[in-house]
């Protein structure tokens, strides 16, 4: 791994680098300690990670993210950095995957970088982190996005209402766990709960978000390759409920079931990712794509070399959300019980294939609407959920 490190305090370069060379000797770190020299060097040379300070005189970190994405849309980009003020970390939050504070620990940095270097003999992995790296985000339904806004246009937001619309929207719900989960953000662990999310984060810095910083992105062509984002977005909430309704059935674990309903709700991303990349022509894809609900992924792994799960997971991993979101999106098409490695992940899967459930491809295309409450799914769910829960214990 070839990784780029920019700090305008020399005890911070000559630390890292050293921590990089004891630990982790096949890594091949650079110091610079300017903006201005890190872009020359992104010019020249080609990097896996660029890891930077946000505060410098002349050219801050924020502008090197940017010429990073720009010029190297493949490197992930990590922020190391003080208590930056809110507004830049914010006005930034596209540019970068990972947020960390310093004082960091060498040992916490080294796990966190490390998490980042891909498996060689997992086929399709580089192609799939190619596609989302340069990604600065998942849009939102605008009829969504708007909705939000005139919420916290209010002088005090009704928070129900706020998160009922959260809840519904994979490119909100999205970006408030990745700042969440962010190292800026003061909590001592994971948040993969969408209603603990917003509470943490609480309503004057989500209105800072959505109302003055622009952090939340409508989409601009609401059929993207002729893909159904409304089609798409009522079938995952679909998901998500069922899934999160499935774990509270059977845990009574409030926090579990909202991590269920997160996970349902994210599961699909890397169709989002696919379907908004014109280099992927997705359409042709869609077209030939049939039942049975593997033939997509066949087909997008003979067409792009990966396929959404794929994307999907990089995706999330390099935001930083928590591993079961990683893992519960690779192994939701596993028919082979034993591949789930958690109950969210046998209950992902069961939401997503029960009958009525809006899996085959083409309920996704343009016009195509899903019918009914999710929530009456979860009846037609149980008989399958219960068999396999059975055989998945068995082991």
């Amino acid at each position: 791994m070839r990784i780029l490190i920019v700090d305008d305090d020399p005890l911070i370069l000559k630390a890292l680098n050293r921590t990089f060379r004891m630990q982790r000797p096949r890594w091949s770190a650079e110091v610079v300690d300017s903006g201005e020299e890190a872009t020359r060097r992104l010019d020249a040379t080609p990097f896996d990670l660029v890891l930077t300070d946000m505060q410098m005189p002349g050219m801050d970190g924020s502008q090197v993210l940017r010429h990073a994405r720009r010029v190297q849309p493949s490197a992930v980009r990590v922020v190391l950095s003080g208590h930056a003020p809110l507004r830049r970390i914010l006005e930034a939050e596209g540019d970068y995957h990972r947020f960390l504070v310093k004082p960091v620990d060498p040992n916490d940095l080294v796990s966190i970088i490390e998490g980042f270097v891909l498996d060689p003999q997992e086929e399709g992995a580089t192609l799939a982190r190619g596609l989302v790296a340069g990604l600065d985000h998942i849009p939102s339904l605008p009829s969504n996005l708007a909705e939000l806004r005139r919420l916290l246009r209010k002088e005090e937001p009704d928070a129900q209402a706020v998160a009922a619309v959260v809840l519904k929207d994979i490119g909100i719900a999205s970006k408030l766990l990745k700042l969440v989960n962010s190292a800026y953000m003061p909590f001592r662990r994971s948040i993969t709960d969408l209603r603990q999310a917003i509470d943490f984060l609480g309503m004057e810095l989500i209105k800072e978000m959505v109302m003055d910083r622009g952090v939340m992105v409508s989409a601009l062509d609401e059929s993207p390759e002729g893909m159904s984002l409304h089609s798409l977005w009522a079938h995952s909430r679909q998901v998500a409920m069922v899934a999160r309704e499935l774990i509270l059935q059977e845990t009574g674990d409030a926090h579990a079931a909202g991590e269920a309903y997160s996970v349902g709700l994210l599961h699909d991303i890397g169709r989002v990712v696919l379907a908004t990349n014109p280099a992927c022509a997705y359409r042709s894809i869609l077209e030939e794509a049939h039942d049975p609900w593997e033939k997509l992924t066949l087909l997008e792994r003979s067409r792009l070399g990966t396929d959404h799960v794929q994307v999907g997971a990089q995706l999330l991993c390099l935001w930083g959300l928590p591993e079961p979101f990683g893992s519960a999106l690779r192994e939701q098409h596993g028919t082979d019980l034993r591949q789930h490695t958690s109950l969210v992940s046998l209950a992902l899967h069961v939401a997503h294939f029960q009958p009525g459930s809006g899996g085959a491809p083409e309920r996704f295309v343009e016009g195509s609407f899903l019918e009914g409450d999710p929530l009456t799914f979860v009846d037609s769910a149980q008989a399958l959920w219960q068999g396999a829960l059975a055989r998945w214990r068995a082991g």
